[in-house]
């Protein structure tokens, strides 16, 4: 696994952490759910034939936004702003 790929996960699963603290997922929450996505990365990227940072970004495109797992997670339920009326 590339240094490059790993840090393309890092920020990845970061940007997750820092969005359900924002959401105030309880921190037991916040670190089962940043280590499954880490083991489900880490299950795709040793299935996948090359393993560049195109790659991983496949992989997490596939897993959703940061904010789209954290919803998904339960982290919808805090205070958000409202969408614009068009």
């Amino acid at each position: 696994m590339g240094i490059e790929s790993d840090q393309v996960v890092f920020e990845y699963l970061s940007r997750v952490g820092d969005v359900a603290q924002q959401r105030q997922l309880p921190s037991a929450t916040r670190m089962r759910l940043v280590s499954e996505l880490r083991g489900e990365i880490d299950r795709s990227r040793a299935k996948a034939v090359v393993d560049s940072p195109a790659a991983v970004r496949r992989i997490l495109d596939r897993l959703g936004s940061p904010d789209d797992v954290v919803d998904a997670a339960g982290g919808a339920s805090a205070v958000r702003r409202p969408p614009v009326p068009p």
